[in-house]
């Protein structure tokens, strides 16, 4: 084992329970799915961008119809740039994304150049919203691949204390680069199938992984009725060189949400993976989205819900409650 790897090893971690399973569709209900993966070549090459979603209505008979189905490729160069990306079906928009670096301000030129697809929570814009993360959590693998060789400065860990619950100073994971000089990389449980053959539509068809990619999925399911039920699951996962897709952070959350105003009547996170103990510690921060209507979550959570009551990636999760928007049409 690495020095790096010893160090992992000693510490004490988050949760390590992964969903096993993709509960059945329900009658009634509308699932949304979607996938980001960012893989990485060798070092100093670019990265492709591969992402797709699906939404899929199930009617009280059971019978079935697609609503929506959208696939993107993109490419990232070295130094954050997009320098590619088109979508099945085209979308002229995205010509205005080429250029603009795929993490810093991504998000707000998406909405100027696609402000339809923000307004309507398109699958579209849940895929593009997601490529900022896609992209910071894809240097993951490196570090993993580069062991004792890799380091991040102390400057940076500074720089990024404080940002979350898990980044807290004097936490395990910022207390153990201080103590050692060493930043430990977790390793997560093995990923479980989520497919089903009792249910081969339940999700849309992912391709598999390659070596030293991270995918981020998604599973929305919204039930019609009084109020609408909304159970939403969400899963970041690397695939090692060695083959083996480990978890890095996953959250289920359940949400009721009013069928007129499309306003959050509950919500609560529960935390399946994440890498350090004090990590749970932003899930009381999902209850901060009731009384909010959906439409409005992705700039409340961007404005207000920052510091170490919060998860970055359950952030994310917050924010994709705002494809009910989506996803309540056909239900009513």
């Amino acid at each position: 084992m690495t020095t790096r790897s010893l160090l992992v090893a000693s510490l004490p971690t988050g949760p390590q329970d992964p969903l096993g399973e993709t509960p059945p569709r329900r009658p009634g209900s509308v699932r949304r799915t979607t996938a980001i993966d960012q893989r990485r070549g060798a070092r100093g090459e670019p990265q492709a961008l591969v992402a797709s979603g699906r939404d899929l209505l199930t009617r009280a008979d059971a019978t079935t119809e697609l609503l929506d189905e959208v696939s993107v490729r993109a490419t990232v160069d070295t130094t954050g740039l997009l320098t590619a990306i088109e979508s099945d079906p085209p979308e002229p928009g995205l010509a205005a994304l080429v250029g603009v670096h795929a993490s810093r301000g991504f998000r707000q030129r998406v909405d100027e150049a696609l402000p339809d697809h923000r307004a309507a929570a398109t699958i579209l814009h849940q895929l593009l919203d997601d490529v900022p993360m896609a992209v910071l959590i894809s240097g993951y693998g490196l570090t993993r691949e580069l062991g004792d060789d890799w380091e991040l400065p102390l400057s940076e860990a500074d720089r990024l204390a404080d940002l979350c619950a898990g980044w807290q100073r004097g936490a395990t994971m910022l207390g153990a680069l201080e103590a050692t000089g060493i930043f430990p990389i977790p390793i997560g449980p093995v990923a479980p199938d989520l497919t089903s053959d009792d249910d081969p539509r339940g999700w849309h068809d992912l391709g598999p992984m390659v070596a030293r990619s991270v995918r981020r999925r998604r599973r929305l399911d919204l039930v019609g009725g009084e109020p609408l039920a909304l159970d939403v699951h969400f899963r970041d996962s690397h695939l090692g060189a060695d083959g083996v897709e480990d978890v890095l952070h996953e959250y289920t959350l359940t949400a009721a949400v009013d069928p007129v105003s499309l306003t959050v009547r509950s919500s609560e996170a529960a935390v399946r993976v994440l890498p350090w103990p004090e990590c749970p510690g932003a899930l009381g921060s999902a209850s901060r989205i009731v009384g909010e209507r959906v439409g409005d979550l992705r700039r409340l959570v961007a404005a207000d819900f920052k510091g170490t009551s919060t998860c970055t990636h359950l952030n994310d999760v917050l924010r994709s409650v705002a494809g009910v928007t989506a996803l309540a049409v056909p239900l009513r």
